[in-house]
């Protein structure tokens, strides 16, 4: 008895025969024709075959198909004028208008033939198009291998649309992966048809995952450099871990080498680290000689380097954590006259800051690296660290290394008990910080201080508003090992050999707010099609939050014990600071599409609240410069503070305005002002405006040295088709040196962008051109 696959095969054979003698000359009537076969892992699998005609031929054996001819296996399908279907040996031939899917990809030719059990075959002008990376592939002639490999005889690649590309590549031969690589031989770039460049390999990758291979480089020419060509290589290790390296090849400075190596072998964990060097042709030996002659400064090093990188990691018990930061550098100006280069300041800040949320300092500060180990638990923190702190300025010339004062605290230990009752019956809140921390210095005083500063909150809270008040104790102790005369006063300092202090102080802060609502009269919006995406405004909100705080702490001689840092000398204290803040909201009512019960998409009411506009206004009053006696000849006395505004303005969903002043009563003036402005018009325009003013200063609880007038722009706008344009301007308006331009015309298309840039610094000039290629990367 005859069954299964077989039997059903010989059964449809039988029907088609039947058909075929009914009427032989009509062919078999346009229906679903099930194909079944083995493939060569003995899984059975079948095609379904339609078309407008099919007629048998020699027994049987084959099948011929013509019109709108279909054969479909799943989401994959073949298309043709005409099949040619051999029984025996499972292949089919395809001539006319022929479409294959194969996954994401599709492939077209004039003839074409497919063994439909492993889906290997030919095609003669062939053509596939990979979704992934948007790219064309064609050929005389296209052998399909098993695995989903692909030989193109007489290939041309592209990812530009239309039958003349803005740019393409050629080769005698081309042997492709999906999801993989193409691996091109004798190969030519071409602009539209005309080749302009040779090479005997080329290699891109046909994926959009990682891939080893080499990176864009950068290249261009600046005043200081020459002419530059900085080459990176990526090597994708393992789905975790990846290198890249890189050759920096200047024409006035020589060569410079870059590793980079990242990891994240889990979501917990992430590192990154990279060190670049170089043997620097230049140098400079006198003061006021180089391009940043602002801090008398001299560089006589040729040998220049710059390691830095983050660690990050949860320990198997989770509450526990370890961060790590690594920043090193071998001069003062290594981080400035390599900021925007590949392995420069700019990139690694913004790539360290993406990958951890922590940020470098600034490129003209001390480095700091440290490592910090955390334990959590309900109310109670303890963080172990260490941290090290380099001063650029020693060495190369300038003051010897062995005279570093710079303190570094190795190690350290913090306790935190966060703010919480002390008994669930009782009102009072209590928290509290402790410290241990051994302070070392190569040149100076060191040893160890430890610190506990408890602190007793009583908060009440009435309809009317809210009292928080509250004392706290700072108790130090200082284990000096060695001291000197590096405290405050210098030389005539008197020796740093206190050993404790004792601080107390007081506060009491109390607010309270007043709001109204002013709703409008408006009527709901109409729940339509049609207004879908329109919006108003309900009502609005007026709040104001008046707020006064007093704060107290004792005058206590603290002159003798060593000073580490600024927290060795808490000043006295007697202020009352009082401030208001007016709040804006608005209520807006909005019409959305969102599903109902049933799964359908209809229009509905939604409501939000915005915060329009925030104005905080603050002054203190110090009782102590009050009643001041010292100095009064040559600082007079000024008790009342700065005002202090805090305004920002969401003006509209694509303005918005922020500005903080300083003004002095006593001046007449503003001491300081910064405000910004952010425009967005989404397709068209964005821009930023930033100013910052800093007056000089000489009082007597206050000194600054010189004015600070700062000027940001940034525009980045695209309203004139292919073309966009992208400018910065930078500019301290007191120090020259700390100014920088730059300029980026831009034009789009959708297979490249070419990029025109320059960057215009008091010190350099930089010029460069980028052609991004779609599929291949910056070039």
């Amino acid at each position: 008895m005859m069954h299964g696959p077989r039997f059903r095969h010989l059964f449809s054979i039988a029907v088609l025969v039947l058909l075929c003698l009914a009427c032989p000359d009509e062919g078999i009537s346009a229906g679903i024709l099930p194909l079944e076969m083995k493939t060569e892992d003995e899984r059975l699998v079948r095609w379904d075959l339609t078309a407008d005609s099919i007629t048998t031929l020699e027994d049987s054996e084959i099948m011929e198909a013509q019109g709108n001819v279909v054969l479909r296996r799943g989401n994959e399908y073949m298309k043709a004028d005409f099949a040619r279907y051999y029984m025996s040996t499972k292949w089919v031939y395809l001539r006319g208008n022929i479409t294959v899917r194969t996954g994401k990809d599709e492939l077209t030719a004039e003839e074409a033939e497919f063994d439909l059990r492993s889906r290997v075959g030919w095609l003669k002008q062939g053509r596939i198009f990979m979704a992934g990376p948007h790219a064309y592939i064609a050929g005389e002639r296209i052998d399909k291998h098993w695995g989903d490999v692909y030989t193109f005889r007489q290939a041309k690649i592209t990812t530009c649309d239309g039958d003349v590309p803005a740019w393409s590549i050629t080769a005698d031969e081309a042997v492709v992966e999906i999801d993989g690589y193409a691996r091109l031989t004798s190969s030519a770039f071409q602009v539209t048809d005309t080749p302009v460049a040779y090479t005997p390999f080329f290699v891109f990758p046909t994926k959009t995952s990682r891939q080893t291979g080499l990176l864009a480089p950068q290249y261009g020419r600046s005043t200081s450099k020459g002419l530059f060509y900085n080459q990176p290589f990526f090597w994708a290790i393992d789905p975790s871990n990846d290198m890249t390296f890189n050759e920096y090849i200047m024409e006035k400075r020589g060569f410079m080498h870059g590793i980079e190596y990242r990891t994240r072998p889990t979501s917990d964990t992430t590192g990154w680290l990279r060190f670049d060097w170089m043997y620097d042709n230049d140098r400079v030996t006198g003061i006021h000689e180089g391009p940043y002659d602002d801090d008398d400064l001299i560089r006589k090093n040729h040998e220049r380097y710059w390691l830095r990188g983050m660690f990050d990691t949860l320990l198997p018990d989770p509450n526990w954590r370890f961060k790590a930061d690594l920043d090193y550098v071998s001069d003062q100006d290594f981080l400035r006259e390599f900021k925007n280069d590949f392995p420069g300041f700019t990139r690694s800040r913004d790539e360290l800051f993406t990958l951890f949320h922590r940020d470098l300092q600034e490129k003209d500060l001390d480095r700091v690296s440290g490592v910090l180990l955390t334990r959590d638990w309900s109310r109670v923190t303890v963080a172990l660290s260490g941290q090290y702190t380099q001063n650029v300025a020693l060495g190369n010339g300038n003051t010897p290394r062995s005279e570093d004062s710079t303190v570094q605290r190795v190690p350290q230990l913090d306790a935190f008990l966060h703010k919480g009752r002390i008994v669930p019956s009782l009102p009072f809140e209590v928290e509290a910080s402790a410290q241990g921390a051994y302070l070392y210095r190569r040149n100076g005083t060191r040893g160890a201080r430890y610190e506990m500063t408890p602190r007793i909150l009583l908060p009440v809270n009435t309809r009317y508003g809210s009292i928080i008040a509250s004392a706290g104790l700072t108790q130090t102790i200082y284990d000096t090992e060695s001291s000197s005369r590096s405290g405050p006063g210098g030389s005539n300092a008197p020796r740093e050999r206190g050993d404790s202090r004792t601080v107390q102080d007081y506060a009491v802060a109390a607010s309270t707010e007043l709001a109204r609502i002013f709703s409008l009269d408006k009527k709901p919006l109409p729940l339509t099609n049609s207004t879908v995406g329109e919006s108003q405004i309900l009502g609005l909100r007026h709040a104001i939050q008046p707020r006064v705080e007093y704060l107290q702490r004792p005058m206590e001689n603290q002159g003798d014990n060593p000073y580490y840092d600024k927290s060795d000398r808490l000043l006295p204290r007697n202020e009352l600071v009082y401030s208001i803040t007016n709040v804006l909201t608005t209520k807006r009512e909005s019409v959305v599409m969102t599903k109902n019960d049933k799964g359908e998409l209809e229009p509905t009411s939604s409501t939000s609240y915005q915060e329009l506009a925030r104005l905080r206004v603050e002054q203190a009053y110090d009782f102590r410069e009050a009643t001041r006696d010292s100095d009064t000849d040559e600082y007079p006395r000024r008790p009342y503070s700065d005002i202090f505004s805090d305004l920002t303005i969401q003006v509209t969903d694509t303005v918005a305005l922020s500005t903080r002043n300083n003004w002095s009563p006593y001046i007449g003036g503003f001491t300081r002002h910064q405000s910004g402005v952010h425009v967005d018009f989404p397709g068209y325009a964005k821009t930023y405006v930033g100013y910052d003013f800093r007056r000089k200063l000489d009082e007597y609880k206050r000194y600054r040295e010189e004015d600070l007038r700062y000027l940001s722009m940034a525009v980045e706008t695209g309203p004139w088709g292919p073309w966009s344009v992208r400018a910065s301007y930078s500019q301290d308006f007191q120090d020259h040196s700390n100014k920088e331009t730059e300029l980026n015309l831009i034009y789009n298309h959708q297979c490249f962008q070419v990029i025109g840039r320059a960057i215009m610094e008091p010190e350099e000039k930089t010029y460069q051109i980028l052609f991004v290629l779609t599929g291949l990367g910056d070039l």
